[in-house]
C-alpha cells in the first residue's frame, strides 16, 4: 500500500489536496493536528500550545524521560510507516519527506503555487486584504521552514527531497489526487517486483528506459496499449542453472510482466529448436520458483492473448 508524504506552500491547495487524497484512499490525514492529539499522551494546553507555535518546543524533553518530543514523532511517524503494508498512509508536513526519505514504497510530493495564485487563496479563506494575506503567507512559509530545519536539519524546499512536485496555478485538487494516486500505483508495483525479486533472488531488471530489441516486441506493446493493458517490459531475470561453482550458466529475462494478472510473457518467433529452449527454461522457472505465472506468446496468438486479457478487465493504463 501506499505511503504518500505532503509538503506544501502556504496557500497551494496542499491541505485541501491531502484531505481529497485521503477520503479517495479510505485512510486519514497525519498532520501535525494529528500527531499533537495522539502522539505525545497528556499534554497541559500551556505545553499543546508552544508545541503547536515553536518548532524549538520539540527538542524539549519529555517529562521524566530523556526522550525530546522530536524523537516521539519520529518514532511514531515511522512505526506508522513501518505497520502501513495493509493500509495507505498520508504524512501531511512534518517533514515527512525527510523522516521517510529511506523508505522505498513512500512518495514525497510538494504542493506550490505562484504567489498571486497562493495572495488570492488566503485571501478568499480567511477574508482578508492581500497586505494582510501576504503577511499570513510569510509567516507560514517562515514556520514551515523553520520546523524542518530545527527537527531535521534540512531545508524543506529543496526540490532533490521531492518525486513529484505539483504547481497548482493551472491544476485543480481533482488533477492533482489523480497523480499522486497514480504515481503511488505504479512506484508500488515497482516496489514489490524488487521485493519479489529480492525473496526469490532472482535479479531486479526494471529500467527508467525501455529499450526494445525487436520490433515483435515493439508490436505486441503497441497491442496492449490498444487495449489499456498496463505492461512492464523486462523488469527481472530468473536464474535457471548454475556451475559447480554457483555461477549462473542459464537464466530467462520474460519480455514482458502484465502486473493486473501478475503474468510473464516471453515473445518468439524463433526456429523450433530456440523454442524448444525456451520451453525448458519456463518448465525450469516453474520449478526453481513456484507460483510463477509464466509463458510463452508465439506471434499468431498476440490478438488471441490479448483479446482474453481484454475480456479479462484489462483497465490500466499503459506503461
Amino acid at each position: 500500500m501506499a505511503i504518500i508524504t505532503i509538503s506544501r506552500q502556504n496557500g497551494s491547495l496542499g491541505d485541501e489536496i491531502a484531505e481529497a487524497l485521503a477520503s479517495r484512499l479510505g485512510t486519514v490525514v497525519i498532520s501535525r493536528k494529528y500527531a499533537l492529539d495522539n502522539f505525545f499522551g497528556e499534554i497541559n494546553p500551556g505545553l499543546l500550545a508552544r508545541l503547536n507555535e515553536s518548532a524549538k518546543f520539540f527538542e524539549t524533553n519529555l517529562p521524566d524521560s530523556n526522550r525530546t518530543y522530536a524523537d516521539i514523532l519520529v518514532e511514531r511517524v515511522r512505526a506508522l510507516a513501518s505497520e502501513s503494508k495493509d493500509k495507505d498512509l498520508i504524512i501531511l508536513g512534518l517533514g515527512g519527506s525527510v523522516l521517510l526519505s529511506g523508505y522505498p514504497n513512500a512518495v514525497h510530493i510538494r504542493v506550490t503555487a505562484s504567489e498571486t495564485t497562493r495572495l488570492n487563496t488566503i485571501a478568499r479563506k480567511y477574508r482578508i486584504t492581500a497586505d494582510e494575506a501576504s503577511e499570513v503567507l510569510d509567516i507560514g512559509d517562515r514556520k514551515h521552514k523553520r520546523f524542518v530545519k530545527t527537527v531535521y536539519g534540512k531545508d524543506i524546499t529543496s526540490p532533490e527531497l521531492f518525486d513529484l512536485i505539483l504547481n497548482t496555478d493551472r491544476l485543480s485538487v481533482d488533477e492533482c489526487v489523480d497523480a499522486i494516486v497514480e504515481l503511488a500505483r505504479k512506484h508500488d508495483i515497482r516496489v514489490r517486483l524488487a521485493e519479489s525479486n529480492e525473496n526469490a533472488r532472482t535479479i531486479d531488471h526494471q529500467t527508467r528506459n525501455i529499450s526494445f530489441k525487436n520490433e515483435t516486441e515493439e508490436e505486441f506493446a503497441r497491442i496492449l496499449d490498444l487495449y489499456n493493458i498496463e505492461w512492464l517490459y523486462e523488469p527481472k531475470t530468473f536464474p535457471v542453472e548454475w556451475d559447480a561453482e554457483g555461477n549462473v550458466t542459464m537464466a530467462i529475462s520474460p519480455d514482458f510482466y502484465l502486473p493486473r494478472f501478475n503474468l510473464y510473457l516471453e515473445l518468439t518467433t524463433m526456429d523450433q529448436k530456440y523454442v524448444t529452449k525456451k520451453n525448458k527454461k519456463m518448465r525450469l522457472v516453474r520449478d526453481l520458483y513456484p507460483g510463477t505465472n509464466i509463458r510463452i506468446v508465439y506471434k499468431k496468438d498476440f490478438n488471441e492473448l490479448v483479446e482474453r486479457l481484454k475480456l479479462s478487465g484489462g483497465t490500466a493504463g499503459n506503461n
